[in-house]
């Protein structure tokens, strides 16, 4: 179970849990392989690690997400793989389903199950009952991404380090469930086997380097082998998260900035229904007139 963390203090309880949610797994071997992600880090969480038997560490200077995956599968020694945010846990008996789900289909490389998404309001399905994710994962992928960070398993010698080579910084996991749904055969179980943290300290999901980086990121998704019909619907989501961007520095006073994603937000399949913005954007220009 490849781990991702950066170490920092201000998370290391949820580092804890994470590991501890692995290490409880009942009927499978398994070990945690924690990748510490970056060289800001706390070096008394480090220091616990090395000490720790039932872990493997390795470590990175670089702060990159997908290299540091990449790194982790590199160390990977076991016949299943699987990876887990530093924030999130599984559920008892989670990794017993999944394996017992590819013993039962081997002519399937990944699982991929159902999790909670918690948040102060409590713990919610990420895919509500009902929904059919097996008959067409790649266009259920677009009215919601079923795959949370650490809600699969993979076959080690069915999926090999390239699943992670191209990865975006962000979007991290829409980028590996369109790649399973296009380059592999994949079985997915309605049964929850994760909880996945939403709103932990740090998370880079909040920041504004998180909502641009999401246009280069979905650039990069629909750089793979995709239907026309699944290229035009992202390419409306690059269009609607420019027009974010530009809402978001229009509101904050930087009105070049703004233009720029609004003209980008505009050259996107369906960018014409953010035409309307450009009054806001006019109003603020002349406003700032000497």
């Amino acid at each position: 179970m490849i781990i991702p963390t950066r170490a920092l203090r201000e998370r290391a309880g949820h580092l804890r849990r994470a590991i501890d949610s692995v290490l409880d797994q009942r009927a499978v071997r398994v070990v945690p392989l924690v990748v510490i992600n970056g060289s800001r880090r706390c070096a008394e969480i480090e220091r616990s690690l090395r000490a720790d038997a039932r872990v493997r560490l390795l470590t990175r200077n670089e702060a990159d997400l997908p290299a540091a995956l990449r790194t982790g599968r590199e160390a990977v020694d076991t016949p299943f793989f699987a990876t887990l945010d530093d924030d999130d846990v599984l559920l008892p008996g989670a990794l017993t389903l999944r394996a017992r789900a590819l013993e039962r289909r081997p002519d399937c490389a990944a699982v991929v199950t159902n999790g909670y998404r918690r948040s102060t309001a409590g713990d919610v399905l990420n895919i509500p009952p009902g929904c059919d994710v097996n008959t067409d994962p790649l266009r259920a992928l677009l009215n919601r991404n079923w795959l949370l960070p650490g809600s699969w398993l993979c076959r080690t010698d069915a999926v090999g380090i390239g699943v992670f080579e191209g990865m975006p910084r962000y979007l991290e996991c829409t980028y590996l469930a369109v790649r399973f749904a296009t380059e592999y055969r994949m079985v997915w179980l309605d049964a929850p086997t994760v909880v996945y943290q939403v709103g932990s300290p740090f998370a880079e999901s909040a920041s504004l380097e998180y909502l641009v980086g999401q246009v280069p990121a979905l650039r990069r998704i629909l750089a793979l082998d995709l239907p026309d019909d699944v290229r035009r619907q992202l390419r409306a989501r690059v269009a609607v998260t420019c027009h974010m961007a530009a809402i978001h520095f229009w509101s904050d006073g930087a009105v070049g900035e703004a233009w720029r994603w609004h003209a980008a937000s505009l050259r996107e399949h369906g960018g014409w229904r953010h035409l309307p913005f450009t009054r806001h954007l006019l109003r603020a220009a002349l406003r700032r007139r000497p």
